[in-house]
């Protein structure tokens, strides 16, 4: 097993950021050339002149993690197969997962959040409004002050008032939040029975299938998932100061999946069961025809929520949730006239810069999930060993079963609880002909 170090990117106060502007009015006029791109100069990075006090007045964007290391990946399973009658095969395995040391989405980068206190205490309007400035002295001449420290033209602290929110930080003397590397102290568990079941072909059948019983637990959406579509993902915690709160099922839980696959070759034609000795015309046209199809089944994935009045500093909000809120949602229940997914009723908001009660994801309230079948039609016209002509049909969600999309799970929204689109495509069909020799 690897360990990595700790380490802290170099450029504290040793870099900044400078744009050339080589037009002020639209490039009308040039205003600054390659040989001169800055006429007026530029304040340049602070280097080391200040010591300790090094970035004051700035947003410190280059703080390392004491938690920084690999991941740690454990995984072990257990099955059993068994051969049944009929060229059947059946394997059952338990198969599970645990990482730790995980990263944390990068909004956990922000070592500079103000306290839950201090939240309650001032509240959105309190922490906004612009307050005397302690440390103006320190970088500009204030009458009855001694000479500033600092030579920072453009630091926030040059001005009389600032907002509150900045000095009830930790670390006051830098502004707004922290950049750098995120904390490494997520954990994911994953457990599962996987089931696979089998049928050679024999008697013109064959068919292949996966079921899968599965509980998926994390505590942070480090990325997202390519080969999920329609599903949501949390984003920044609700509280930096309390991340315990955001373990829950995972943006990728999915109790139950089921895949079905299957080949029939129809008992009609030349050397099947029936029709055997068929004219080779007739055979031509009713003769040597196969269905397959593919059938697929799952749950839907956990349902995330969020306040749309957002009053909680440096976190997404969440609404507070009374009983529970997805207990009677239905697709079928909206396709019948239902204007609401799930009860909107049970939901609150939990007042000002106070974190709501609702999980990250909720594992009794998902989204619609799938019901799918995919249906084909095919057979070959055979003229000589080497020659041929196959001709096939296929069509695509052949019940024309809709997947809706997930509602609107913004509370305070027009369409809270409201499904407007759909994930899927509608019924579509391809017929092809392909001529081999």
């Amino acid at each position: 097993m690897n360990f990595a170090t700790n380490w802290q990117y170099g450029g504290t106060g040793w870099n900044k950021g400078v744009n050339v502007n080589f037009s002020k009015d639209g490039d009308i006029t040039q205003y600054a050339t390659l040989e001169n791109p800055f006429p007026v100069g530029f304040v340049g990075p602070q280097q080391g002149k200040y010591g300790p006090l090094t970035l004051w007045g700035y947003s410190n964007g280059n703080h390392g993690s004491n938690t920084f290391r690999n991941a740690e990946i454990y995984q072990w399973n257990f099955g059993i197969q068994r051969e049944l009658p009929g060229n059947i095969l059946i394997d059952a395995n338990y198969s599970a997962n645990r990482s730790t040391h995980l990263p944390w989405n990068y909004s956990t980068q922000n070592r500079n959040i103000i306290s839950k206190a201090n939240r309650e205490k001032y509240g959105t309007a309190g922490l906004s409004a612009l307050v005397p400035n302690p440390f103006q002295y320190l970088f500009t001449q204030v009458p009855g002050r001694p000479a500033p420290i600092f030579d920072v033209a453009d630091s926030i602290y040059n001005d009389p008032m600032v907002p509150q929110i900045d000095l009830l930080r930790p670390y006051p003397q830098f502004t707004g939040s922290f950049s750098g590397f995120p904390e490494f102290i997520a954990t994911s568990n994953y457990e599962s029975l996987q089931v696979r079941f089998e049928k050679r072909l024999s008697h013109g059948l064959s068919f292949t299938g996966n079921y899968t019983f599965s509980k998926f637990i994390d505590d942070s959406d480090a990325g997202g998932n390519a080969w999920i579509g329609n599903i949501g993902f949390a984003g920044t915690p609700q509280d930096l100061t309390n991340l315990k709160a955001e373990k829950s099922v995972s943006a990728n839980d999915t109790p139950q999946r089921l895949a079905f696959a299957a080949i029939y070759e129809l008992p009609v034609g030349r050397g099947r069961a029936l029709g055997k000795n068929m004219n080779r015309v007739v055979n031509g046209v009713i003769g040597g025809w196969q269905v397959n199809s593919v059938v697929t089944f799952q749950t839907g994935q956990p349902l995330v929520f969020s306040d749309s009045d957002g009053l909680l500093a440096g976190g997404t909000q969440r609404p507070n949730i009374n009983g529970k809120a997805c207990s009677n949602a239905s697709v079928d229940a909206v396709v019948n006239g239902a204007a609401n997914y799930f009860n909107v009723g049970n939901f609150s908001h939990p007042g000002d810069q106070v974190p709501g009660n609702l999980g990250r994801y909720i594992a009794d309230c998902r989204g619609p999930g799938i019901h799918s079948l995919d249906f084909g039609i095919s057979k070959r016209v055979q003229f000589k060993e080497s020659m041929y002509l196959e001709i096939r049909g296929d069509f695509f969600n052949a019940l024309n079963t809709p997947r809706f999309a997930f509602p609107d799970t913004t509370f305070g929204s027009d369409t809270f609880g409201v499904i407007n689109s759909q994930a899927n495509s509608p019924r579509h069909g391809q017929f092809g002909l392909r001529f081999a020799f």
